[in-house]
């Protein structure tokens, strides 16, 4: 008798499916969902189905400044040396604009074209550059580097603006203009002006004449944010190459300027050209140019080292 119970209890174990288990997942709400807002502008909108949250529409012209938008198209053109909007406009806007005659299109603006303005030719007070000495515009200098990571480049007079000068008449060094003692750590081809201003304002003009007479130096024609200084040793060892100072100098013959190697003295056949660099004792760099196309980065004592130094400033554009 026990055993047909046993039995038929087995049978009846063995006809139950087997158990699944379902996963719970957390019920959304209306933000996941899409619904954003509370209220749609004229009713336009479908309502959350639980809770007071509404998935507004947009219109028509709010999708078009969406899509413009992502694709760059911002600009009126409207703007300074702006003359219209290149390729199409989308709701109005553009992707970038044509620019005025000397101008490109550069971060968003119309900027000053400097392509033309390469070692050797001459810069005028309007930003432009040529080969050739054009007689209606005010020449500032020749141009003796081009654009850099900080500066479209740099322009030197085409003359020396005093010779014989001293680099400084007590040959002390001063404290806060850094020192290099030997050409390899001339490097500072951007610190011309920093040093010039570090240098005038340590001594007065009687002190360190050739920093002086390169930063009160301003021609007519000279832009109202910029100014001259005495180049610093860096920049000038970019210079210190025989074929870039051969097109230094003929952008100086067609000037009408004096060339490097003959702005010392007349019986002289070399120019030393100061720099607003020092070394750690009381010597200053110069670069050397002469007749004979040789031309070297050298440093001389301050107080007494003057026969045939010039200043020559430059000025970055």
């Amino acid at each position: 008798m026990n055993t047909k119970i046993f039995l038929l209890l087995g049978t009846s174990l063995s006809l139950i499916p087997t158990i699944t288990f379902a996963q719970c997942v957390a019920t959304q709400d209306c933000e996941t969902l899409g619904y954003t807002e509370t209220s749609c502008n004229g009713g336009k909108g479908i309502k959350c189905p639980f809770g007071n949250k509404w998935a507004c529409i947009k219109s028509d012209s709010e999708y078009e400044q969406q899509f413009c938008d992502k694709y760059g198209f911002q600009y009126t053109c409207s703007g300074t040396n702006e003359t219209g909007g290149s390729g199409t406009a989308c709701n109005g806007k553009y992707t970038s604009c044509t620019c005025s005659s000397g101008y490109e299109w550069k971060d968003g603006t119309c900027s000053k074209d400097y392509s033309t303005c390469k070692i050797g030719t001459l810069f005028y007070s309007d930003g432009s550059c040529s080969v050739d000495k054009l007689n209606s515009k005010i020449l500032l200098g020749v141009v003796i580097m081009e654009k850099t990571a900080n500066t479209n480049g740099w322009i030197m007079t085409i003359t020396p603006i005093q010779n014989s000068i001293e680099w400084n008449k007590n040959g002390a060094n001063v404290p806060a203009l850094k020192d290099c003692d030997q050409i390899s750590c001339l490097t500072d081809i951007q610190d011309s002006c920093i040093n010039t201003d570090i240098i005038t304002a340590y001594g007065d003009s009687s002190t360190y004449p050739a920093a002086w007479a390169a930063k009160n130096y301003k021609p007519n024609g000279t832009p109202n944010n910029k100014y001259w200084c005495l180049p610093s040793g860096g920049l000038l060892n970019t210079i210190n190459n025989s074929s870039i100072v051969s097109k230094i100098n003929t952008g100086i013959t067609t000037a009408g300027g004096t060339k490097l190697g003959y702005g010392g003295q007349p019986s002289r056949t070399y120019e030393y050209l100061w720099t607003s660099s020092e070394t750690p004792g009381d010597y200053a760099w110069y670069l050397l140019t002469d007749i004979n196309d040789t031309y070297d980065i050298r440093y001389c004592g301050k107080g007494f080292c003057d026969y045939g130094r010039v200043v020559r400033p430059v000025m970055s554009f």
